[in-house]
Parts: structure tokens; sequence; C-alpha cells
């Protein structure tokens, strides 16, 4: 069975998908300040963010503008993604290797 990355429904899932991630990612900041920037410097190689951060620059309006950047991003990566799946899927078939 064949499986088809349409471009629109990958990339909107991929938004919605970085949206709730950055949603949960801003509650546990403004909740657990410390220990999730704690967490976070380890996926930076051992960075320490807690020099850099300040919880109180998380205002609504800087969530908000940051929830609409990684929603579109987030979008157009997953139709780059499924035009770009698709787009190798078809020229594997012509070439008789898939």
């Amino acid at each position: 069975m064949e499986k088809t990355h349409y471009a629109h429904p990958t990339g909107l899932a991929l938004g919605l998908t970085s949206g709730i991630l950055y949603t949960l990612c801003a509650a546990a900041v403004k909740l657990w300040p410390a220990q999730t920037v704690s967490f976070f410097s380890g996926w930076f190689h051992g960075i320490d963010l807690m020099r850099i951060f300040d919880p109180t620059l998380l205002t609504f309006s800087v969530f908000f503008k940051g929830l609409v950047s990684v929603l579109v991003v987030a979008y157009l990566s997953g139709a780059l993604y499924g035009w770009l799946y698709n787009t190798c899927v078809s020229h594997c078939k012509r070439k008789g290797w898939i």
C-alpha cells in the first residue's frame, strides 16, 4: 500500500503539532522556569540558558507572536516535506527503483 504525503495536510499536521508543543513549553516555563530552562540547556549541549533567561519577558504578546511564527514555519516545513516526498516517490517510480 502506497503512502502519499499531501503537502497541505502534512503541513497542517506539523504546524498543529508544533503549536501544541510550543504552548506546552511556554506553560512549563511559566510554571517551572528554572527546571524547564535547565532541561533545555541539555538540548543545547550544556549552554547555560539561565544566564540569558528573563522570565519577565514571557508575556502573552511574546507568547502569541512566537506561537504564530512557529505555526507558520512548521506548516511551510511540513508542506515542503510533503511536496518533496511526493516528488521523490514519483522520480523513483519513473526510474523503476520502487
